[in-house]
């Protein structure tokens, strides 16, 4: 722009001061440089950090603002500087102002070139968010791996769990089969006392028959009673006789058990006297056997003070052997001491024995005399008991007839006991029979419940198990929904990397174009340069002309002089014409440098004007860019809140259901409390009530996966709805999408809203029926 030099003075110095202004322009870009370079790893750690809580808080927004701010605020700076720029070209075009552009455009280069490094930093901010997604996709690989480990064990519990199952079936139809069984033996213990029933009936009646016969004895005993007392008469005397004799036998038999005692005890005591005299001897033996030994014992102990006194060293030790030995030889002296007392007793009571033997001997003489005096009277009274035995044969024989007569009445009462007694005898088998059924009855209770608390251990032990199988599915199932989530989070932190490289693609893409019309801009600049300075030749050389022709002007003007005096008159018609040709020259000359300077002018200008439409241009299309970002954040933030929300109500039902586990377990609980209470009937109707409570919570689970699916879905659903703001984004016109998403999202609420009432609706009815179960 060095073609106004000539108007100037002060213009041959611009070229130093854009020399100057470039260093200065380039300094500033080294140190923006070195700024962005020392402040690029505080940036890779806010956004390492951004990253992070995004990736590790679900309900944090997916949002690259502290990378993407500066970016936006440079461009901002630059879309200000050229719209500064484009006022100032529509204001003046003079000399200073096209300064000011040059040093603006310098600026402008600066700034794009931060924009670049900005942009570098976000591209490393990108990767190292690639990295960070990369790992958190290895740890959910690795969370997938535990669930598909949890699922194994989940369906090792459910295989425990059918085995339990198939366990209770088996005892179900074992008890079913024992209950038969003492259905069958109850039938049959009511056929028994039937029987015995008819028994006891029959027994009534021949007691009754009895009671008649026994009358009837009755009666002839009356009869013979009479014939009784007729001969009691008559037997009294053979009865005082007979007594007599029997005392007297009585007597006698008594004289000679007495004697014969005597003898045996004589027999015993004289043995005693043997074997007491054999245990003397032995006694005596031992005696001298023992004092042999005391007294060898005595040598010994002699024999060893004589060692002692020779070993005055080992007294220390035998001291303690010899209070042993006199310990023993005091002990061997008491038993002397006791056997010599012993046998001085035992001799007393020989003597003792031998004196109360002689005085037996002395009574038995005098019993023997007495004996045969007996024996004499005892003749004469039998002579006279057999008179009157002949006497008494004769009323014998009367009542021989009689006792006949009672004999067969006597054979028909045998009888009749003897068909009693069988009769009692089968009555004992069929009570015994009775017994044993019971104690089988007995048996068979314990068996079944044995069997019936094997069953509800079992049956405990299943429900534990259903329980277990629930807590682990509800585990994996919510292991799924974070995975889920999680798979989500990196889709969208994938889409949202995409849409950033995106727009990174499209910045590089404007800061290409924009480095081209730099490039351009500089090259015209350049270009235009050149021109000055060819314009600035012209204007030199123009110059030495001008310079040249005020020579020759001044050479005629001193010829003039000079002839002005010789030719007055032709010399100033001469020197008008002269001057009149040059000044005409000089006009021409000027003209035309003017005229080049302004079509040159023009030409700067209008090449302005287009570099300013287009700059204008790009920045509309940059701030329709930026509002679209702007409106894709907004609407992120929403559909992330929505999330969140989301989010919350899943917690809530997950609370919700942990609420609903706690119940069921306490209503099984307190089932079981009542179940020690209850009949088999009831314990049906409860097993009946417990099916009914699992059919509901398994349609309380069917809810809860369908919420699942529908919270799927509306996940699904919002990734949609990223993709359609995206495309709202690229084209602005497609506004109704947007509206049906939202439509269909509230949709999705409502029915989830249904399905978390229509749980909410089943854990009542189940509290409502263990109330019912706990007042039964």
């Amino acid at each position: 722009m060095a073609f106004l030099a000539p108007l100037c003075p002060n213009l041959p110095t611009t070229s130093s001061y854009l020399r100057s202004s470039k260093l200065c322009s380039l300094k500033l870009n080294k140190e923006e440089d070195k700024i962005a370079f020392m402040i690029t790893p505080k940036s890779r750690g806010h956004s390492l950090k951004v990253i992070r809580s995004v990736l590790n808080n679900r309900n944090s927004s997916i949002n690259d603002s502290g990378v993407t701010e500066p970016a936006k605020i440079l461009l901002e700076r630059l879309f200000a500087q050229t719209q500064k720029l484009e006022e100032q070209m529509s204001r003046d075009s003079q000399l200073p102002e096209d300064v000011q552009l040059v040093l603006n455009l310098e600026v402008l280069e600066s700034d794009l070139h931060a924009a670049l490094a900005a942009l570098q930093k976000k591209e490393e901010d990108l990767q190292d968010a690639e990295r960070i997604v990369l790992l958190e996709h290895s740890e959910l690989k690795r969370a997938k791996e535990e669930l598909e480990q949890r699922e194994e064990e989940i369906a090792a519990a459910c295989s425990n769990h059918e085995q339990l199952e198939e366990e209770l079936k088996r005892a179900n139809l074992n008890l079913a089969s024992q209950a038969g069984q003492i259905e069958d033996l109850k039938l049959q213990l009511k056929e028994k006392d039937q029987d015995i029933a008819a028994a006891q009936s029959a027994l009534s009646l021949k007691e009754e028959e009895m009671n008649k016969m026994r009358n009837e004895l009755v009666t002839k005993s009356e009869e013979a009673a009479k014939t009784d007392s007729d001969l009691q008469s008559k037997a009294r005397l053979l009865s005082e006789a007979n007594k007599v004799m029997r005392k007297q036998e009585d007597e006698l038999q008594g004289l000679r058990k007495a004697i014969r005692d005597k003898g045996e005890e004589l027999e015993f005591s004289l043995t005693l006297r043997k074997l007491e005299e054999e245990k003397l001897k032995v006694a005596e033996a031992n005696l001298e056997k023992r004092t042999m030994e005391w007294l060898l014992a005595q040598e010994e102990l002699r024999k060893m003070a004589e060692e002692a006194s020779k070993h005055a060293g080992e007294t220390n030790e035998t001291l303690e052997d010899f209070g042993r030995v006199k310990k023993l030889l005091a002990d061997v002296r008491s038993e002397l001491v006791s056997s010599q007392k012993s046998l001085a007793s035992s001799r007393q009571k020989m003597e003792e024995q031998e004196v109360q033997l002689e005085k037996q001997l002395a009574e038995l003489e005098e019993q023997k005399r007495s004996i045969v005096s007996y024996m004499a009277s005892l003749k004469d009274a039998q002579i006279e008991v057999e008179r009157e035995r002949v006497k008494l044969r004769v009323a014998e024989a009367r009542n021989k007839e009689l006792e006949q007569d009672l004999a067969m009445e006597k054979e028909l009462m045998e009888e009749l006991q003897e068909e009693l007694k069988k009769e009692r005898s089968s009555l004992q088998q069929a009570i015994q029979e009775m017994s044993f059924l019971q104690e089988e009855l007995e048996r068979k209770n314990t068996e079944f419940e044995e069997m019936h608390n094997i069953l509800q251990v079992k049956e405990s032990e299943s429900v534990d198990a259903k329980l277990e199988i629930q807590h682990l599915k509800s585990e994996q199932t919510t292991l799924q929904l974070i995975l889920e989530e999680k798979d989500l989070e990196l889709l969208n932190a994938r889409k949202k990397l995409e849409e950033l490289n995106q727009e990174i693609g499209e910045l590089k893409m404007l800061m290409n174009n924009r480095e081209d019309q730099l490039i351009q801009a500089t090259t015209m600049l350049k270009e235009k340069d050149k021109h000055v300075q060819m314009m600035q030749d012209d204007l030199y050389d123009a110059k030495l002309k001008f310079s040249e022709a005020e020579t020759v002007v001044e050479r005629i003007v001193e010829l003039t002089n000079k002839l002005v005096m010789s030719i007055k008159v032709e010399d100033s018609d001469a020197m008008r014409a002269f001057d009149d040709m040059g000044d005409k020259f000089l006009q021409q000359l000027l003209e035309k440098n003017k005229d080049d300077f302004s079509m040159h002018k023009k030409q700067l200008e209008t090449e302005l004007k287009l570099t300013t439409e287009s700059l204008r241009m790009k920045e509309k299309e940059i701030l329709g860019v930026q509002r679209a970002l702007t409106i894709k954040d907004e609407e992120l933030k929403a559909v992330l809140g929505r999330l969140g929300a989301r989010e919350e109500e899943l917690k809530r039902l997950k609370e919700e259901m942990k609420e609903d586990a706690n119940d069921l377990r306490k209503l099984y609980s307190l089932v079981q409390e009542r179940i020690g209470d209850r009949s088999i009937g009831d314990l049906a109707i409860e097993k009946l009530q417990l099916e009914a409570a699992q059919l509901e919570v398994e349609a309380a689970t069917c809810a809860l996966h369908k919420l699942a699916d529908m919270s799927r879905e509306l996940l699904n659903m919002v990734s949609l709805s990223i993709d359609a703001d995206s495309d709202i984004g690229v084209f602005p016109e497609n506004g109704s999408d947007t509206r049906i998403g939202v439509a269909e999202q509230s949709k999705c609420l409502t029915e989830v809203s249904l399905e978390v009432t229509r749980l909410s609706a089943l854990t009542k009815q189940l509290v409502q029926e263990a109330g019912i179960v706990d007042a039964e």
